[in-house]
């Protein structure tokens, strides 16, 4: 399986590959990479095409990739190829999920409902496995050649703006979307009781810490429902499926967490923002817009206080990839509860877990003044992350070594 060019690892915009690649590296395993952009990761004649002829030509034994492709699925079976993707997306964002089941697929998925979920549905490639980081790709010298490769060509990513210390800098600092969500268009045409409905499904949730339920109200009853007034109110054009619906409404409980938690945290310290999203109720919020994940995210980790994690609901258990970007780079971290976080890390050990907003407001205001417990927490989770996250384990148990 290790023999000469026998592994094609295929490359888009993704996170962890550096960590991936440099594992390959380190283990001595040959591959080759094969960089593409999907217009439509449903549908791409073009790639298709090409990727087929690169096959039959590498004689490759198997394709790894960061999260799913639909077409690589299609390609690797048609081919009798094993095709190995690392998911750290919940919900997987494709349409085409019928290619999942193919033959030639090992899935492995960060979160354990998730992977349960599938394999109940029939994806026998199903796998469950933790995600992972690399503290010295993080690091300094980690981060300057990576910059370096990027100008000259060898690594894909834009060179990053450069910014003063003093732009990383703040007391409290949460990367990441707002998640504007459908939710308000998916309002629109309803009438008042399908409309407080979901409004009462969203609120009651937002009050749930530690338990996900919004998927099990979705029922076949309220989506016939539901159907049936979208239908009205658009000629037949328009419906809605579980999936849609289950995500709108799971963004928009992140949403209003992540709203609410920058909203009262704004008055109280020094708060930053780094994201392409903005909201201008949250005027006193330093919005810096987005950073690149390689070469300007370690260092808003390394220069802010306190790092918040605020999941997106739909991830029912798993350790978002947040989390381990934070004590990779050596930052004290703040998130919410996750039970395979419990099973990993001990909460004020490792890292700070809350229990609802107001306990994060108050955990937020206790660590700014703590300055040595912060930094000796932050010290273990970064210790931690070296112990049990690191891609070399990972990428034995992905490539079946």
């Amino acid at each position: 399986m290790c023999g000469n060019k026998k592994i094609l690892f295929f490359q888009w915009n993704a996170f962890m590959q550096e960590g991936m690649e440099a594992s390959l590296k380190r283990l001595g395993i040959e591959y080759d990479v094969f960089y593409y952009i999907f217009r439509d990761w449903d549908r791409d004649d073009e790639f298709v095409g090409i990727f087929r002829k690169h096959l039959k030509d590498g004689g490759y034994d198997r394709v790894l990739s960061v999260n799913f492709s639909p077409l690589i699925s299609d390609v690797c079976q048609e081919q009798g190829i094993t095709y190995v993707s690392w998911v750290y997306d919940a919900p997987l964002h494709i349409r085409k999920t019928s290619s999942l089941k193919n033959s030639c697929n090992i899935i492995f998925f960060f979160d354990c409902v998730q992977c349960d979920t599938y394999r109940k549905s029939g994806v026998e490639g199903a796998r469950h496995l933790p995600l992972a980081v690399d503290c010295d790709v993080f690091s300094d010298e980690g981060v300057r050649r990576i910059i370096s490769g990027r100008t000259a060509g060898r690594i894909q990513g834009q060179v990053p703006v450069k910014h003063d210390d003093d732009w990383y800098e703040c007391d409290v600092s949460l990367v990441g979307k707002l998640y504007k969500s459908d939710y308000e268009y998916l309002l629109t045409p309803l009438s008042g009781y399908h409309r407080g409905y979901l409004e009462g499904m969203v609120e009651a949730q937002k009050k749930v810490y530690g338990g996900y339920f919004l998927g099990d109200m979705i029922t076949d009853d309220l989506l016939d429902g539901l159907n049936k007034e979208y239908r009205a109110a658009s000629q037949g054009k328009f419906t809605v499926c579980r999936e849609e619906l289950e995500f709108a409404l799971g963004t928009e409980v992140t949403g209003r967490e992540r709203f609410m938690a920058l909203a009262l945290l704004q008055n109280r310290c020094r708060v930053n923002l780094y994201s392409k999203d903005k909201d201008e109720r949250l005027p006193n919020v330093s919005h810096k817009g987005y950073v690149d994940y390689y070469t300007q995210m370690p260092r808003v980790f390394r220069n802010s206080k306190i790092n918040l994690n605020i999941s997106l609901k739909l991830i029912q258990s798993g350790i978002p990839l947040r989390v381990l970007d934070v004590l990779g780079c050596k930052g004290f971290l703040i998130t919410n509860y996750q039970p395979e976080i419990m099973e990993y890390f001990t909460p004020g050990q490792d890292l700070v877990v809350y229990e609802d907003i107001v306990d994060l407001v108050s955990k937020v205001e206790y660590y700014l003044i703590h300055e040595d417990e912060r930094k000796a927490i932050a010290a273990n989770g970064y210790n931690r992350c070296q112990e049990i996250f690191g891609f070399d384990d990972r990428m034995r148990t992905l490539l079946g070594m």
